[in-house]
């Protein structure tokens, strides 16, 4: 079989983001595989509100279009920008970190808690929460109230940590989630220091875009996510 090719899509344009998502996902795959790390050239350095959010998804879609070639997509934002529109353009399948992240918690922990960047990105997590079925399962959805890019550093896991410890004393929660790509790296050292299940997306996305396409399971061309009949009708991928 040939080597796997993952795109991993950062839709803000900070490249310092992309290259330290790609390098997690390569850590998780098989040394053969290949992350081909795209960054966003428009739109936002972050992505914090429902504007950033509307020119990430146009990237996404972008990027799925120009490269056919590609086995799978992980989409390295945690509100998944463009993730059902991905879908709906190519067979490869598409995880967004975000579904990702919150799969691996319910597979490890009764009850989780999120923790994310403002308060402001608080209601869309709880919606998209809602709208997967998986709000049941969420002990709570909590602030740091450091920006995007504000999350590397000693500090930012000292942030982390806190914030987390007290979501998991206050709220109930047995796991923690990372909402946000650039938070990614600080989840080993966060689940050391807590002692509990600490899911990024990263990581678990792109093994479980690897285990879709290994398994030889591809996107629908039926139904909903049947190619949008405005476009060529020719389907990538």
């Amino acid at each position: 079989m040939a080597a796997f090719r993952l795109g991993l899509v950062n839709p803000n344009t900070t490249a310092e983001d992309t290259a330290a998502m790609a390098d997690l996902a390569r850590a998780a795959l098989d040394p053969a595989a290949e992350v081909v790390a795209l960054t966003a050239t428009d739109g936002y350095p972050a992505i914090e509100g429902e504007v950033g959010h509307v020119a990430a998804a146009a990237a996404v879609v972008a990027f799925v279009r120009r490269h056919p070639d590609l086995d799978a997509w992980l989409i390295g934002c945690f509100d998944d920008p463009g993730l059902e529109a991905a879908r709906e353009l190519t067979v490869a399948p598409v995880v967004g970190i975000g579904e990702a992240a919150v799969l691996s918690a319910g597979l490890v922990a009764r009850r989780f808690a999120v923790v994310t960047t403002l308060r402001r990105g608080v209601a869309a997590i709880e919606d998209g929460l809602r709208a997967s079925g998986r709000m049941d399962r969420c002990a709570g959805v909590v602030a740091l109230e450091r920006g995007v890019r504000e999350q590397h550093g000693a500090d930012a896991q000292d942030a982390i940590v806190a914030t987390a410890q007290a979501a998991l004393d206050d709220l109930g929660a047995d796991a923690i989630v990372l909402a946000c790509g650039a938070m990614a790296a600080n989840a080993a050292g966060v689940s050391e220091r807590l002692g509990v299940p600490v899911c990024d997306g990263v990581a678990f996305g792109a093994l479980l875009a690897h285990g879709l396409w290994r398994s030889g399971l591809r996107t629908t061309t039926h139904g909903a996510y049947g190619f949008p009949p405005e476009l060529a009708p020719e389907r990538v991928g």
